[in-house]
């Protein structure tokens, strides 16, 4: 299998990340038009609930049928293929089917309220295939199937959430937009499996072994579900859902920036498996120049942090501090991400996984506490130390294999946004002009003390426009240069 395949089919899955992301903020910024921050908060409780509840009963089966799909697949064994996938979907489908029920009946127990039952419920079960379809996907190299049905998903819901609350419906309304959207996602995950697969009868032995492979993955994946969610339905049951809604929309604008690590640097996974020296230098440019993208957009938004609030209303502004604290990972959540590629890559997944703990125990912990005392600024800071406890995490577990982690680059093009961001903050400038000179006073600093090189913007640019449109650029491209380099 090419390694430009690899490489094609995770970008795939970057690009449908970035959209996804992007829609979701403007699904809330059309829906806080009709609803109030309290509806949001409802909603974007019953989606919590959903996610940890789908992956306290997913048991690692998807985890599990990447790696034995992939091993089929490598033996060109297409039977077994089948006969995995169709035993894991089973499987999945019934312990959902066991969780609905069970939430259905015992909601009440654990202080679900009586009105967000019925879609918790319907979500979990439209949940249930999600996780193995797209294994199935992963583990082909057909991302883009995963792509484009999360893209039109998501602009569905968009379309759908818009209509039903123009006509009134408040909260229903943004629940069905969720659940037509997740309906036909998962419809069209189905349609793509025609002529690409068999229809087969489970077997019990290939269900039991998915779990069995994927075990090991749960209790991480569940505690990173645990760490990202809780912080919402912590809010939601000490604080109410007003605050939960305001806190939830500053977390999905942090969101957006968050995803460009994890997603960039994702991409770098491929591409050191495949590699066979110069892993290290790899990944610490691959920090580097992830860095320079993130730091100067955090930094713009910590600076002017209502702007993005108010265009949801003036109810959201109150969470601006919020959302300050949440950008602050920003400026070290790629390290952690980029070495967890790396020791990805070397298959080092015992400290792959001592790393998402590092991440999301310290949360976990925090959230009660902090939660309880700051509300919604509370759940930011625990957030966020979970980032700053995986970087600290990282500089004692690079020392096994020799990996500098390269602390002073990564303070350098810190600071240089931040430095940019504190006058532009005290002086008062409006956003729209410090917010431009935080990005480019960062980029031509970048430029002229080497931190981004030519040859890294040349590489970047390759990888999404032909070099036939290249040529076309090429003499705005070349002032621009002259702008950034001074030549």
């Amino acid at each position: 299998m090419s390694l430009n395949k690899v490489i094609r089919s995770s970008l795939w899955l970057y690009i449908s990340g970035l959209v996804g992301n992007f829609l979701g903020f403007v699904y809330w910024l059309v829906a806080t038009r009709f609803v109030g921050a309290a509806v949001i908060g409802d909603a974007a409780a019953v989606v919590g609930i959903v996610s940890v509840v789908s992956s306290i009963f997913g048991l690692g089966i998807s985890s599990g049928l990447t790696r034995m799909i992939g091993m089929a697949l490598g033996r060109g064994e297409r039977d077994k293929v089948s006969v995995h996938l169709f035993s894991s979907l089973w499987l999945s489908i019934l312990l959902s089917a066991v969780a609905a029920v069970l939430v259905y009946l015992l909601g009440g127990v654990f202080s679900i309220p009586d009105f967000e039952v019925p879609y918790v419920t319907v979500l979990i079960l439209l949940s249930s295939s999600l996780p193995v379809l797209q294994a199935y996907y992963n583990a082909s190299l057909r991302t883009s199937v995963i792509a484009l049905s999360t893209m039109s998903a998501s602009v569905l819901r968009l379309a759908i959430g818009i209509l039903l609350l123009y006509l009134g419906w408040s909260f229903a309304g943004v629940m069905a937009a969720y659940i037509v959207s997740y309906a036909v996602q998962n419809i069209g995950l189905y349609l793509a499996l025609r002529g690409e697969v068999s229809l087969r009868s489970p077997s019990s032995q290939s269900a039991a072994e998915a779990v069995r492979t994927g075990l090991p993955s749960w209790v991480p994946s569940l505690v990173a579900t645990a760490g990202s969610w809780f912080g919402v339905l912590g809010i939601y049951g000490i604080s109410g859902n007003l605050e939960a809604g305001t806190y939830y929309v500053a977390f999905v604008i942090a969101s957006i920036v968050f995803s460009l690590p994890l997603s960039l640097l994702g991409l770098m996974f491929p591409v050191l498996s495949g590699m066979e020296d110069g892993r290290k230098r790899a990944t610490n440019r691959a920090i580097l120049l992830t860095s320079a993208i993130v730091a100067p957009l955090a930094a713009a938004v910590i600076a002017y942090p209502s702007v993005p609030l108010s265009l949801l209303g003036p109810e959201y502004v109150g969470s601006s501090a919020a959302l300050q604290i949440l950008l602050l990972a920003a400026f070290v959540s790629p390290i952690p991400s980029g070495f967890s590629s790396l020791i990805y890559a070397y298959g080092r997944y015992r400290d792959v996984t001592i790393l998402g703990f590092a991440y999301n125990l310290p949360r976990l912990l925090l959230y009660p506490l902090m939660v309880s005392v700051w509300g919604e600024n509370g759940a930011a800071l625990s957030y966020v130390l979970g980032f700053f406890v995986a970087t600290a995490a990282v500089h004692f577990m690079a020392k096994p294999i020799g990996y500098s982690v390269g602390w002073r680059g990564s303070l350098l093009v810190s600071l240089i946004p931040i430095a940019a961001a504190v006058p532009a903050w005290l002086l008062q400038f409006p956003w729209y002009i410090g917010g431009p000179l935080v990005l480019a006073i960062s980029a031509i600093c970048y430029a002229r003390l080497g931190i981004v090189k030519k040859s890294d913007l040349a590489e970047i640019s390759s990888a999404f426009v032909s070099k036939r449109r290249m040529e076309q650029f090429q003499p705005y491209i070349r002032y621009i240069l002259e702008v950034l380099y001074g030549e």
